[in-house]
């Protein structure tokens, strides 16, 4: 029996459709700040900060105040945002690659993120206004590998699980997508990944 024609792809945005690199802006707020650069690591960067930025428990403004005054830098909110936003590198290589599909297929935004980096990264990905729908943590209240993240991601997308194709950088997320009925693929290179599609017969 064959498996179900994929009607969605759905993309991590984090180290699949851009790559999250926090060397640009932790050296610069460190020579601002005075502080080591693993200081700057955990107040602007920090597990505990991210968990509550993605999840939507914390606004980024609350984070970004809390993160100026705790390093005792002279940044506006504006100014903040900019270098926070700086970790965040678009992947160019993969963009053909989605453009095509979307041409075929509807595409979709799953990933655990901050609002401003969403914000950020939909001002540079070409086929952003294309994304439907955009599944983002901070928004559903709900992050991968929560079983209520994927419940917001099939709701949303009002087609059958088994007819979604999952992409995403972590194992622990795509084991999570199968257990919801959805097909996974862990991504590690855009080869691995255009086997699978061609496999599929999503190209």
């Amino acid at each position: 029996m064959n498996s179900p024609e994929i009607e969605l792809v759905a993309f991590d945005l984090g180290n699949v459709l851009c790559i999250i690199d926090e060397t640009p802006p932790v050296p610069k707020l460190a020579e601002m700040s005075g502080r080591t650069s693993a200081d700057v690591h955990d107040v602007v960067f920090g597990k505990q900060h991210l968990l509550r930025l993605e999840s939507g428990r914390t606004s980024f403004e609350e984070h970004a105040r809390q993160a100026i005054a705790e390093l005792g830098i002279d940044l506006s909110i504006g100014e903040f945002t900019d270098i926070y936003n700086s970790a965040l590198v678009p992947s160019d290589e993969m963009y053909p690659l989605v453009t095509r599909i979307a041409k075929t297929h509807r595409i979709a935004l799953v990933s655990n993120t901050s609002e401003p980096q969403w914000d950020y990264a939909r001002r540079f990905l070409p086929f952003s206004a294309q994304l439907d729908p955009v599944i983002v943590s901070y928004s559903v209240g709900s992050m991968k590998p929560d079983p209520e993240f994927y419940a917001s991601l099939l709701d949303q997308a009002g087609v059958p699980a088994d007819r979604i194709l999952f992409i995403d950088d972590l194992a622990v997320n795509i084991e999570a997508a199968t257990k919801a009925g959805v097909i996974g693929h862990h991504f590690v290179s855009k080869a691995a990944l255009e086997a699978t599609l061609s496999d599929l017969g999503v190209i």
